[in-house]
């Protein structure tokens, strides 16, 4: 059951040139990436309580840490 007020989020990121965005759940859906045109968009739900840190490194690549609210 969702609470009164919670926002529903997504992270989305290109797998081909690393755009990401967060959307609440009923906005603009992305079909192609708007940086690259690219369609390899994955798409992570996020929970409310929930936050997240993206990292890229040039060697190691993007890296996507998730951590609860305090």
């Amino acid at each position: 059951m969702q609470k009164k007020g919670a926002e529903n989020r997504d992270l989305v990121i290109c797998n081909n040139c690393l755009w990401a965005v967060s959307l609440l759940k009923g906005s603009k859906v992305f079909h192609r990436c708007p940086v690259c045109n690219g369609k390899k968009l994955e798409v992570t739900p996020v929970e409310d309580y929930e936050n997240y840190k993206l990292a890229v490194n040039r060697k190691r690549g993007l890296s996507i840490e998730f951590s609860a609210e305090d």
